[in-house]
């Protein structure tokens, strides 16, 4: 065996190669998942973050969260209905007239095409609608059957009003507004009439994506 043989084999030498080769491993360990803990760490702290800054999202972020209260709700069959049957979840939620204007009925179709839209991960969406009136109820009923799955509550109770008052945001009107309601049952996200789908759907992949809640 030669001399720079030895030296190569050495104890020392060996623990050394090896003590890089770790750090090395590590590095790239951190460097893999950095990326994945800053964006939990945004997503679960957004209180604290101005968002408007750190993300590109579409949406307006609601700062901070709104945990929505529990509510006896009755579906459009009269059915009894509250929202915690949703818990575990994202909720894309729209507020509309029983008459269902050209605004209501876009807001429909956006909220089934994005669900259809995000494939797999389309059981991790509910869709939802608030009815503010019932005056033209039998005529909401037939456009629904274009959207079968799509959960439809009705005026119930005199505190149905205030709890729609829990949409209001800053200066967005909720009347055919587009809200993102969490897995947790909070109030998170809303878009304003007229908001791109396309752009929605972008948002809410990227939540799907971040979020292993739902």
């Amino acid at each position: 065996m030669t001399e720079n043989q030895t030296v190569n084999n050495s104890p020392e030498i060996a623990a050394e190669t090896k003590k890089k080769s770790n750090t090395v491993l590590w590095v790239m360990m951190v460097l893999f998942v950095l990326p994945y803990v800053a964006a939990f760490y945004f997503y679960f702290n957004r209180d604290q973050l101005d968002l408007g800054l750190l993300t590109s999202n579409y949406g307006t972020i609601v700062t901070p969260v709104r945990q929505l209260p529990e509510y006896d709700f009755k579906n459009i069959d009269s059915a009894a209905f509250k929202l915690s049957s949703l818990k575990g979840r994202w909720i894309l939620l729209s507020i509309g007239s029983s008459s269902c204007q050209q605004d209501c009925a876009d807001n429909l179709y956006k909220i089934r095409q994005i669900k259809k839209a995000v494939g797999q991960e389309y059981k991790r969406i509910s869709k939802l609608f608030f009815l503010m009136d019932q005056k033209n109820i039998a005529s909401f009923k037939t456009r629904l059957k274009d959207y079968p799955d799509m959960d439809v509550i009705i005026p119930s109770g005199e505190g149905y009003e205030a709890y729609l008052s829990n949409f209001s945001y800053k200066d967005m009107n909720i009347e055919d507004s587009i809200f993102v309601i969490d897995p947790l049952g909070n109030f998170m996200m809303v878009y304003p009439k007229g908001a791109d789908a396309s752009k929605i759907l972008k948002d809410i992949e990227r939540l799907l994506e971040v979020s292993k809640i739902g």
